[in-house]
């Protein structure tokens, strides 16, 4: 009987240490690209710890592409190395070949990057990462065909979502003809791609995307096709041989956009001012030094700020764009359940934040030029983005409404809320 009680208290002890070894190495949430799902550095560096742990337990090029994925959003200076070790372990591993083709991304006729890419596709023709890289290396290359075939699947392979698409949709709808529009990142810029080019929906916007203007090709490019003569081939090289110098001797600091994005912006504004084209900022741009004094400068129009001299009267305009959020603007993807439920640090819904923002900014303008359109944008605003809004801002956000006093609707609601005595 002894016997059989060690055996069973040994067995018991095992299993209880199998269960705490395995809750050490538990596996790790998958990485995303920050398209989809955004984190903060600190997040980064704690999954990467994470997935370095879990594939030190249960190697696998699986894991191992994962880590590397974490540590290059976490920024660590091993990363490369890490990667290389990789690549040379896991040769065939589409993650791990997408990521090496990144070292170089935006780089002038990078075809080792390009066939890492096509690699990539090839092993796993479900895997849409790289394409979103081939869109931008098939522009330098300026293979037209191939760049819009690449835009054909992103947009049939559903990898850019709902809710993204429609916001750029909507931010076109507020473009003034032949407008120029100056984008940011990977979300507001792609779909508006595949929309002008693909779906052929406001084809006579140009869309600059500023981080590419960083690069040695992509201001030309532009100007190839169709963008007003801002800078020559020459100028673009004497322009980045000084701002490099002076952010090596220390005179400036490198702006945290990239070195050359910003003062390419402005010759671009001025030139298009001299053609008599719009130029909008979308809502998304962080803003840094010029462009801040171009927003701030700028006439706000929701989900865009137009930067240069008006065509149009400030009047006509509030009214025009009133109008197009409340009849044109497409809310499936904004009142979709991946939304409503959707995680902390989901990319889309970190973007339809810019609705309540963008909206509320024209509270004033709309209460003074479009009073009509007050209760048509407030019933908007509650059915389609306060469920969005965090919590923590909800109350900040409804209460401005409570402005419009003369509106008994919006009174009644702002009274019922404690929002106003």
């Amino acid at each position: 009987m002894k016997l059989i009680a060690y055996l069973i208290i040994s067995v018991i002890l095992i299993g209880m240490s199998c269960s705490q070894h395995k809750k050490a190495v538990e596996r790790p949430e998958k990485i995303l690209s920050k398209r989809e799902v955004v984190y903060d550095s600190e997040t980064y560096n704690k999954l990467s710890q994470l997935w370095q742990k879990y594939y030190d337990e249960y190697p696998s090029e699986d894991a191992y592409a994962n880590w590397m994925y974490a540590a290059r959003y976490a920024s660590l200076p091993e990363y490369e190395n890490l990667l290389k070790k990789g690549l040379d372990k896991y040769p065939s591993n589409p993650t791990i070949l997408y990521l090496a083709s990144m070292i170089k991304h935006g780089a002038h006729d990078n075809l080792e990057g390009v066939h890492l890419l096509e690699r990539a596709i090839e092993l796993d023709p479900t895997y849409t990462d790289p394409l979103f890289s081939l869109v931008v290396n098939y522009m330098d290359m300026k293979d037209e065909q191939k760049l819009d075939l690449a835009l054909k699947k992103l947009l049939e392979s559903g990898a850019i979502s709902d809710e993204i698409i429609d916001y750029s949709y909507n931010m076109l709808a507020c473009l003034e003809k032949d407008a120029i529009l100056i984008t940011n990142g990977d979300n507001d810029t792609y779909p508006g791609w595949i929309l002008t080019r693909i779906i052929e929906y406001r084809p006579d916007v140009k869309i600059v995307n500023r981080s590419l203007l960083n690069t040695d090709w992509y201001p030309i490019y532009l100007i190839e096709n169709g963008l007003p003569d801002f800078v020559t081939k020459k100028e673009l090289n004497e322009l980045r041989d000084n701002i490099w110098e002076a952010i090596k001797s220390g005179k400036i600091e490198m702006p945290p956009t990239g070195p050359y994005s910003d003062t390419l912006i402005t010759k671009l504004v001025q030139a298009a001012e001299r053609e008599g084209k719009p130029v909008y900022l979308a809502a998304t741009l962080y803003l840094s030094g010029p462009i801040k004094k171009y927003w701030d400068n700028g006439r706000k129009l929701g989900l865009v700020t137009l930067v240069n001299a008006p065509r149009e009267n400030y009047n006509y305009q509030i009214n025009k764009i009133t109008n197009i959020w409340l009849n044109e603007f497409r809310t499936s993807g904004i009142d979709s359940w991946k939304i409503k439920y959707a995680k902390t640090g989901d990319a889309g819904k970190q973007l339809m934040l810019n609705y309540p923002a963008g909206l509320l900014k024209l509270l004033d303008s709309i209460g003074r030029y479009a009073p009509g359109k007050t209760l048509p944008l407030f019933n908007w605003y509650r059915k389609h983005l306060e469920p969005l809004i965090p919590i923590e801002n909800l109350s900040d956000m409804n209460k401005m409404w409570c402005t419009f006093q003369d509106v008994p609707e919006i009174n009644r609601w702002c009274k019922q809320m404690g929002y106003s005595e």
